[in-house]
């Protein structure tokens, strides 16, 4: 997942295309698996009862709207995966969350610069 993520952001074209697409399928299988271990689709979360895998998903996903504004692809879908979507927006919204996150705007500079420098690399 991660590599194809990556992928996603460092490159254009139909590699990045087929990343994406990599990711996509990733996502859904998630999401069937989020749906196995919270069946009926409601699970609270607070600072005290974040677990290991909200962690991940905070990891992996909480600023998933970097780098959709970086690259312009968006990455986790409502209506593809609303139980990974609407769990990662409630992550978001935690205060510890909150105060940990760095500011949206400097995570976009940095991964454009991220970008721009990959992108570079690669057509040399």
């Amino acid at each position: 997942m991660i590599d194809s993520m990556f992928t996603v952001l460092k490159t254009d074209g139909e590699e990045q295309e087929k990343a994406m697409k990599e990711v996509s399928e990733k996502l859904e299988l998630l999401e069937e698996g989020v749906k196995e271990l919270v069946p009926d689709g409601s699970c609270p979360i607070d600072n005290e009862s974040m677990g290991l895998l909200d962690l991940l998903f905070c990891s992996l996903f909480g600023s998933q709207k970097v780098p959709e504004e970086v690259h312009g692809m968006k990455m986790i879908h409502p209506e593809k995966t609303p139980l990974l979507y609407s769990r990662i927006a409630a992550i978001n919204q935690l205060p510890l969350v909150i105060e940990l996150t760095p500011p949206h705007d400097k995570m976009v500079s940095f991964l454009k610069v991220f970008r721009e420098n990959a992108l570079k690399s690669s057509s040399t």
